[in-house]
C-alpha cells in the first residue's frame, strides 16, 4: 500500500485525504492547528455557550465537486439545498425583495425571475437580461483585459442595476468589488451559476456547523479507512534527494516511510516552508542547487497574490424575529445577514477597509446598518462577536489568472492543493475541493 502525507486540514486538505483513502492509499493528515476546517471552523462561544463558525459560508447548485465531496463521507443530510432559487434582497426600512424562480423549464425559470425582480425598473430587468444572452458570446481574450466593472459599461449596466444585483453577486462569489475583479472569472462563474440548468443557481447552506458538517464526517472516513491525523504539529522543512521529497520535518519528529506529499496549506504558509527549506539547503549542503530551482519553479513564485479580508460579526438578540435563512441588502456597507437559531451572523465581504477598525467602531456601523436596514434597535443585541479573515480569499485579478500554479510541481512526488492553485476557479469551497480531488488524482496516477 502507498502511503501519503497530507499537510493541511482544511477544505483542500480533507478532500485529497479522503479521495487517496478511498483509492486505498494509507494517508497521514498533519494540521498545524489543533483542528481540523483551516479558514472554515467552528468553535464554541463560552459566554453564550453557542457552537458558532468562524464565518458564514454558503454554496451553489454549480459546486459539483464540493456536494460529491460530502456526498462520498455521508454528510449531505448536513446542508440544506433550496428546491429553487430564492433570494431575498433587503432596502432601507425592510423594504423586501425577491430574486425567486417559478416552476418552469429552464430557461424560462430565470428570465421569469429577473423579469419579477422589483428592485430595479422594468427597463433595468430587460438590460439585466440582454446582458445574459450575451454571456455565452463574450470573448475570453476581450474579457482578460478588463474588470467586472469595465465590462457592466461596455454593456450598459447603469450604477443602479450594479449597486442592486451585478456587485451582489460579484462580491458574494469572489469577495473582491467589481473595479478589482477579472472580467473574465466573473463571467466563467456567471455560466456555471446561471447558464448550466436550474441547478446551478439554487443556494446550499449548511444545516449545521462546519466541524459537523464536513471535518467530523471527513475524519471518521479517513480513519475508518486506516487513515491517522496528527494536529497541532507543524511542518518546518522538507528535504530533497535527486528532485524527490525524501523527508519531512516537524516540529515534533522527521517522517521518511512515505511515497507522496500532498501540501495543501494556504500559499503564505508554502512560501514559509519554502524559505525554511531553501536555509536549510543551502547551510548544510547536502542538496544540489537544481532542486532549489525546482522546488521554487514549483510552488511559482511570479505568484503573488493580493487578499482580500471578511469581516463577520455574531449578533445575539433578545429574541431573533428573522426566519429566512439569509438576506443580502442593497446599498449597505454590510452586505449579508444569515440567521441561525441562536443568533445572526453579519458578512462583510471584500472587508480590508475594516480590518484596522476598532471593535467600538465596527460595532457603531453594525448598528447603524441594522436599524437602517432590519429595524433591530441597538437595545435588542444582548451580545456580540466579531471575528477578522485578513487573508480570507485571493483577489481574482487579470494580473493573477495566468500565474496561478498546477497542482504538479517539478519534483516527482509533491502536489499542491488549495483555492489558490490553478482549478480554474475564484479562492471558493468548490476552488478548494476540487483541488485536493485534483492533487489525490496525481498522486493515483503517478503511483500506478
Amino acid at each position: 500500500m502507498k502511503k501519503c502525507l497530507v499537510i493541511g486540514g482544511g477544505f483542500a486538505g480533507l478532500s485529497a485525504s479522503v479521495h487517496l483513502s478511498n483509492a486505498d492509499f494509507e494517508v497521514e493528515l498533519i494540521e498545524a492547528s489543533p483542528k481540523l476546517g483551516g479558514r472554515a471552523y467552528s468553535f464554541i462561544h463560552t459566554i453564550n455557550n453557542t457552537l458558532v463558525d468562524n464565518g458564514q459560508h454558503i454554496m451553489m447548485g454549480c459546486y459539483v465537486e464540493t456536494l460529491s465531496f460530502l456526498s462520498l463521507i455521508g454528510a449531505l443530510d448536513k446542508v440544506q439545498v433550496q428546491e429553487k432559487l430564492n433570494v431575498k434582497f433587503i432596502k432601507p426600512n425592510f423594504q423586501l425583495y425577491e430574486l425567486s424562480t417559478l416552476s418552469l423549464i429552464y430557461p424560462f425559470d430565470l428570465v421569469t425571475a429577473i423579469l419579477k425582480y422589483s428592485a430595479v425598473s422594468f427597463r433595468e430587468r430587460l438590460s439585466i437580461l440582454r446582458f445574459f444572452t450575451k454571456l455565452p458570446f463574450l470573448a475570453n481574450r476581450d474579457l482578460i483585459k478588463m474588470t467586472v466593472d469595465e465590462l457592466l459599461m461596455k454593456e450598459n449596466q447603469n450604477e443602479n442595476v450594479k449597486r442592486a444585483f451585478w456587485e451582489i453577486i460579484c462580491v458574494g462569489a469572489l469577495n473582491t468589488n467589481i473595479k478589482k475583479a477579472s472580467a473574465k472569472v466573473f463571467i466563467d462563474i456567471l455560466k456555471e451559476i446561471f447558464l448550466k440548468g436550474n441547478k446551478g443557481s439554487k443556494i446550499v447552506i449548511p444545516k449545521a456547523v462546519l466541524s459537523q458538517m464536513y471535518c467530523e464526517p471527513s475524519k471518521q472516513f479517513i480513519e475508518q479507512k486506516g487513515g491517522k491525523i496528527f494536529l497541532s504539529e507543524k511542518v518546518e522543512e522538507l528535504r530533497f534527494e535527486k528532485g524527490r521529497v525524501v523527508e519531512v520535518k516537524t516540529d515534533m519528529r522527521r517522517i521518511k516511510d512515505f511515497d507522496f506529499v500532498v501540501f495543501a496549506v494556504p500559499f503564505y504558509a508554502v512560501q514559509r516552508i519554502l524559505l525554511e527549506s531553501n536555509s536549510s539547503i543551502v547551510n548544510d549542503n547536502k542538496i544540489l542547487k537544481e532542486v532549489q530551482h525546482d522546488w521554487g519553479h514549483s510552488t511559482n513564485q511570479s505568484f503573488k497574490p493580493h487578499y482580500s479580508s471578511i469581516l463577520n460579526v455574531h449578533i445575539w438578540l433578545k429574541d431573533n424575529r428573522f426566519h429566512n435563512n439569509f438576506y443580502a441588502l442593497i446599498g449597505s456597507k454590510l452586505h449579508w445577514v444569515f440567521s441561525h437559531k441562536s443568533h445572526l451572523t453579519c458578512v462583510f465581504s471584500d472587508a480590508d477597509y475594516l480590518m484596522s477598525s476598532s471593535d467600538d467602531e465596527i460595532m457603531n456601523i453594525i448598528y447603524s446598518e441594522l436599524d437602517k436596514f432590519l429595524n433591530i434597535s441597538t437595545q435588542e443585541i444582548t451580545d456580540h462577536l466579531i471575528i477578522k479573515e485578513k487573508r480570507a480569499t485571493f483577489i481574482p485579478s487579470n494580473e493573477i489568472l495566468n500565474s496561478r500554479p498546477n497542482a504538479e510541481t517539478e519534483l516527482k512526488n509533491l502536489f499542491l492543493a488549495g483555492d489558490w492553485v490553478n482549478t480554474g476557479l475564484p479562492s471558493t469551497i468548490e476552488g478548494a475541493v476540487k483541488s485536493g480531488k485534483v492533487a489525490a488524482n496525481l498522486v493515483i496516477e503517478n503511483a500506478s
